[in-house]
C-alpha cells in the first residue's frame, strides 16, 4: 500500500528549465510533478527529500520549495532546499477561540 502526498516544486527565480531538468533526471519525481512543477497526482514519493538535497546542489544559489500536503488532513508542509541543505516547514492548524458574540 504505502503513503500518499501530492508535491508541486517551485524554485525562487523564472526558469523553467531547471525544474524540467530535475524531473527529466528522476523518475520518481516525474511521476509525482510536470516540467513546470505541477503535481500531476498523489503518488508516493518517500526520496524527495534525498532527491532534491542532491539535485539543489547543482544550483547552490537557488532556493528550491517543495510543497506537500499527505492522505492526512494535517500533514501539510513545504520544505525549502539550498545546496543540499533543507528546512521543513510543517503547517500549524489553528481556530479561532469561541466568541459568543458571533453566535448566529
Amino acid at each position: 500500500m504505502g503513503y500518499y502526498t501530492t508535491y508541486n516544486l517551485s524554485i525562487n527565480i523564472q526558469n523553467d528549465d531547471i525544474i524540467s531538468e530535475f524531473v527529466s533526471e528522476n523518475e520518481d519525481a516525474a511521476d509525482a510533478i510536470d516540467v513546470y512543477g505541477n503535481s500531476i497526482d498523489i503518488v508516493k514519493w518517500y526520496d524527495h527529500e534525498e532527491h532534491l538535497r542532491e539535485f539543489s546542489k547543482n544550483y547552490p544559489t537557488l532556493i528550491f520549495r517543495l510543497e506537500g500536503e499527505g492522505e492526512n488532513y494535517d500533514d501539510i508542509w513545504i520544505k525549502y532546499f539550498k545546496n543540499g541543505l533543507c528546512q521543513t516547514c510543517k503547517a500549524i492548524i489553528t481556530f479561532d477561540p469561541f466568541d459568543e458574540s458571533k453566535l448566529k
